[in-house]
């Protein structure tokens, strides 16, 4: 659950400051165009824009019956400012801490002589995962769970937005010393299994 609230969060606050870096550069832009632009819906746009006026972060002025115009504020622009720097740093800790984990899990697999790992999840962190690995003489192939597992030694979930479900999944698919999981999804195994 905190993998997937970080990551509701990140994408969040990347909406705000796609949301005000726009109005910021295009203050008569329209809410539809601007909502299809980042992929939500018209009624969570107006949601946002009533919440930063309500913050102080944006000011609004009617220029027609059917157009508002925005402006961002200097409160606006320092909390922008704020938000580009949280994300970055969390993103620079979430890459930190996963390539490490990773490289962990590296050793692991050769330490058990394993060549062949499936990755199951898409996105960051089997990304990171494949990074790391480069040079090694580790395969890797991302694959859904739904997968053969018998063609490789070792399966790892790399899936962010749901980890938990995923190794729900893949335990009754995956012998448990051949399922990995790393610190970083916060996924509580039994402690009859190996962990990392």
């Amino acid at each position: 659950m905190a993998a997937f609230q970080e990551t509701r969060e990140d994408t969040e606050q990347k909406v705000f400051v796609h949301l005000l870096s726009e109005i910021e550069r295009n203050p008569t832009f329209t809410q539809r165009h601007l909502a299809r632009e980042l992929n939500i819906a018209l009624g969570l746009m107006n949601q946002y824009l009533k919440r930063f006026i309500a913050k102080g972060w944006l000011r609004a002025t009617q220029v027609s019956p059917r157009r508002i115009k925005y402006f961002i504020t200097p409160t606006g622009l320092k909390e922008k400012g704020s938000m580009v720097r949280d994300y970055l740093s969390r993103s620079l800790s979430f890459f930190r801490d996963a390539r490490q984990q990773c490289e962990e899990v590296i050793t692991l697999c050769q330490q058990n002589q394993w060549t062949s790992v499936a990755l199951v999840g898409h996105g960051d962190l089997s990304d990171i995962m494949m990074l790391v690995a480069q040079g090694s003489s580790l395969t890797l192939k991302v694959v859904e769970d739904t997968a053969d597992f018998s063609k490789f030694n070792a399966v790892m979930v790399t899936d962010i937005l749901d980890p938990y479900g995923v190794y729900n999944t893949l335990e009754k698919l995956v012998h448990p010393n051949h399922l990995i999981t790393i610190p970083l999804l916060h996924i509580t195994r039994s402690t009859k299994e190996v962990l990392l």
